[in-house]
């Protein structure tokens, strides 16, 4: 009993560790690379066949959420630590998988149980794919440029296998697998370098201007008086310059723009008068709904593009049609958020740039980019509110989800934020420039100005997606346990 108390308590601390080390390979921090070793404390933790693998992977990834979601806590209290268990399921069900699975064939049937895991929990109650594992990469341009062939999903792929071929170089089994993953690896790392990706840069340029007003968005602040603010930001920073077009960050104006004829008139003639186009987050309100929209103005002509992905129980409820579900949350936050989603992809026209709006968190799911480039879009601009996150590590995750979806689709993403962070991104995933003070990326004023190409052609993920490696996953899974069979 003693022994077995033992084991249970050096597994239980192997799983922490594991937890632990990988949730410094995320942004801010620079461990880039802890991620291709990082899961192997877990996988030595792990019992043949054993249902206790998944309380253990639950422990792990638990410890990792808390850990890098932690920045919730200034928003959501304690509470954030509920999404941090549900995450953890994922984790538990997969050690588990990992090790029911047959050892021949195992380096790569566990590696693609994950890619599948993934694969749900972007999608799974409306999907949460922040931190993805594949996205500890966003600081290393060699391994970003694989994300234009198989995404972030395929790289977490290959970050698992490679943990798997660490684990097993230790128990010296399996000797073929070993050295096929160890083929493979090498040959997807290597594959950028010899097969160029199918897209080209435009002769055009768009010249941006970012504008970043440092309004917090905890203060109660009237919608008319942020818009005086960031209307003289951006005309004492013009200078002479002649941007195409101005970008403003989500919500600089708190209410139904379409309901207030002068604050539109207004804009129009802002727009009219300096000879740029002005894209800004707002709420507009069609067919009895209220929508988060980003709304493109240009003097006289306006166009809309309405939020379709909305963040679960911040614009909507999951499972609000349920009474008991709706009136135990408005006990609990003191409000009901009444936001419609929005049901097309909208892009705007500037120009001849074709510019796709991406607004908050839209950004971290790979396919709304994939399906705007399917509308021609040939650049992107996240408009974000990150003010509610504080100086933590949120603002700097938010940001680099910008980095992997540049790499997945080939195009330059341009970010406006309230309070930072606001900057560019190149289609090879390099932060080309960010708005800085003093060193100072958070919680400063000031605009940034950037000749922005425009890039056609479509990446390999862009247009195959996640389609060959989940066939990929089906076929060899299926045949490792018919095999067994």
């Amino acid at each position: 009993m003693k022994t077995d108390r033992k084991k249970f308590f050096f597994c239980f601390s192997l799983s922490v560790l594991s937890g632990v080390i990988l949730s410094f390979a995320f942004p801010p921090f620079a461990g880039w690379q802890i991620a291709f070793f990082s899961l192997v404390p877990l996988l030595f933790s792990a019992s043949e066949n054993s249902w206790k693998n998944f309380p253990l992977g639950m422990t792990s990834g638990f410890f990792f959420y808390s850990i890098t979601l932690s920045w919730l806590y200034r928003v959501a209290g304690p509470v954030y630590l509920l999404l941090a268990l549900y995450l953890s399921v994922f984790w538990g069900v997969f050690l588990y998988l990992a090790f029911a699975l047959p050892e021949k064939g195992r380096i790569f049937s566990a590696a693609f149980v994950w890619f599948m895991l993934e694969i749900i929990m972007s999608n799974l109650l409306t999907g949460f794919p922040w931190i993805l594992l594949g996205f500890s990469q966003s600081g290393d341009p060699r391994i970003l440029k694989i994300a234009g062939y198989f995404g972030v999903y395929g790289i977490s792929f290959l970050i698992v296998l490679a943990n798997l071929a660490i684990f097993y170089s230790f128990r010296k089994r399996y000797i073929l697998s070993w050295l096929i993953a160890i083929a493979v690896l090498a040959a997807v790392i290597c594959l950028p370098s010899f097969i160029q990706p199918d897209r080209e840069q435009d002769a055009a340029t768009l010249r941006v201007m970012v504008v970043q007003p440092n309004i917090d968005s905890s203060e109660a602040r009237s919608p008319y008086a942020n818009l005086e603010d960031i209307e003289e930001i951006t005309v004492q920073n013009l200078n002479g310059m002649k941007p195409d077009v101005v970008i403003w960050p989500e919500g600089i104006f708190h209410d139904d723009i379409g309901a207030d004829e002068d604050v539109l008139n207004g804009l129009k003639a802002l727009t009219a008068k300096y000879g740029f186009s002005l894209i800004m987050g707002t709420f507009t309100r069609a067919d009895e709904g209220l929508y988060n929209s980003a709304v493109l103005i240009e003097g006289d002509r306006i166009r809309v593009y309405n939020k379709t992905h909305l963040v679960p129980y911040g614009e909507f409820i999951l499972g609000g049609r349920y009474r008991i579900i709706r009136e135990t949350f408005e006990r609990i936050a003191g409000y009901v958020p009444l936001t419609e989603p929005g049901r097309e992809l909208t892009v705007f026209d500037v120009k001849g740039g074709r510019i796709a709006p991406l607004i908050c968190f839209e950004n971290i799911f790979p396919l709304i980019a994939c399906n705007f480039i399917g509308e021609e879009a040939d650049v992107f601009v996240t408009i974000t509110n990150d003010s509610w996150y504080g100086r933590s590590a949120g603002p700097y995750q938010h940001f680099a989800h910008n980095v992997l979806r540049a790499a997945e689709t080939g195009r330059y993403f341009v970010q406006s934020a309230m309070t930072g962070i606001s900057g560019v991104v190149s289609p090879e995933g390099i932060i080309e420039d960010t708005l800085r003070k003093d060193g100072e990326e958070l919680f400063i004023e000031g605009a940034l100005f950037y000749d922005v190409p425009l890039m056609k052609g479509n990446t390999l993920y862009s247009t195959v997606r996640d389609m060959p490696l989940f066939i990929m996953a089906l076929i060899f899974t299926g045949a490792v346990l018919c095999r067994r069979k």
